[in-house]
């Protein structure tokens, strides 16, 4: 055997060896991220049908709306399920409540409630909603989203469904 052959079979095997470790390296690292995508893009998706727990009924105030967060049991490629997704509006309502998105469906800007005027107020392009969530002026498409809410118990379970800004039609996102 020349002292070519011996060259270019050692140059062969340690390319095969770079490949093969450089295939492990890039799986070990892009793995990981891949399936933490995977797996929070399934949660995402079924994440609208699952109920969260906002507390008790009993310790809304009658008729006056309170902001309450909707934690987040979501995770994605890169995050840990913490914290909060969005918020609502609870109004209590005797026996019941209601809950409304309190995005804006103009631009999904938070509004916040005035209590001087007795209204929901987007502070970023002046629309405005009655207490029930419906358009009063401005250039939101529509009302605030009301939101699935259910009183078992005694506590407050909310199904939050997020939907698209600048629509005349709650689109789920």
């Amino acid at each position: 055997m020349s002292a070519e052959d011996e060259t270019g079979g050692s140059r062969r095997g340690l390319l095969a060896w770079v490949v093969r470790v450089g295939g492990l390296v890039f799986a070990a690292v892009y793995a990981t991220p891949a399936l933490r995508y995977l797996r929070g893009r399934r949660a995402r998706e079924g994440a609208g049908e699952e109920m969260v727990d906002l507390g008790a009924l009993d310790a809304l105030p009658e008729g006056r709306p309170v902001r309450v967060a909707v934690p987040s049991r979501n995770t994605d490629a890169w995050s840990e399920p913490r914290g909060s997704r969005a918020s609502v509006f609870l109004i209590r309502r005797g026996a019941g409540a209601v809950a409304l998105d309190s995005a804006c469906p103009h631009t999904g800007c938070a509004v916040d409630w005035d209590e001087a005027t007795m209204r929901f107020r987007c502070p970023c392009h002046r629309s405005a909603f009655a207490p029930d969530g419906a358009r009063l002026e401005g250039p939101a498409p529509r009302g605030l989203d009301p939101e699935e809410l259910t009183v078992v118990d005694g506590r407050l379970r909310l199904r939050y469904r997020r939907a698209r800004s600048g629509r005349p039609d709650r689109e789920p996102v």
